[in-house]
């Protein structure tokens, strides 16, 4: 087991100067030593099924961009620790829920759908008709647009979020309701 050099700071301000300057012992201290814990909880919180290490290394990734530029976004009248409490919660949130939705929004025609629909599935027919009826018929056409950006056209939520005036979250709800009424009113038959 590796053995880490305690690192100590005087002022949050200078820890934060020497993670910027890339000191390896303020890096030991941020991801393996004073803040280890922190983070490893935040982690486990907003992402329990993601692998720990695998959100620590990329929270790093997401801090140390651009020469830091996060860490600079820091307000040094707040704890420093209450700052990385917040930051790392939401990247975590955040990460797993682009997991989450990077698994569900595979695109209606991907290939394996072409494929069924090209050998003629009847089933495949009925659900592919039965999906665009339903899209022209949900209600209300904001409905109808989100769905058809996020699921048919595979575009960013951020960018239909930002397009329909509405927060990511805010965008995942309207996206579920929709989903939830589409599957209600034209697809019960084939839910399993």
């Amino acid at each position: 087991m590796k053995s880490f050099a305690k690192y100590r700071y005087t002022t949050d301000q200078q820890f934060v100067a020497d993670l910027i300057a890339n000191d390896s012992k303020a890096l030991e201290c941020l991801l393996y030593d004073r803040f280890s814990s922190l983070l490893r909880l935040n982690a486990m919180k907003a992402a329990p099924n993601v692998a720990v290490d695998d959100l620590i290394q990329e929270l790093y990734l997401y801090l140390s961009a651009d020469k830091w530029s996060r860490l600079m976004k820091y307000d040094p009248s707040l704890p420093f620790e209450r700052w990385l409490s917040v930051v790392s919660y939401r990247f975590f949130k955040d990460f797993s829920l682009r997991m989450i939705d990077s698994r569900r929004q595979i695109p209606i025609t991907n290939i394996e759908d072409q494929q069924l629909f090209n050998a003629g599935t009847t089933q495949m027919n009925h659900i592919m008709m039965d999906i665009r009826k339903g899209f022209g018929e949900l209600e209300p056409p904001r409905d109808r647009e989100i769905l058809t950006a996020l699921i048919l056209h595979d575009e960013e939520p951020q960018e239909v979020a930002n397009r329909y005036n509405v927060t990511v979250d805010n965008l995942y709800n309207i996206k579920r309701r929709a989903l939830a009424k589409l599957i209600q009113k034209h697809l019960k038959d084939y839910a399993s």
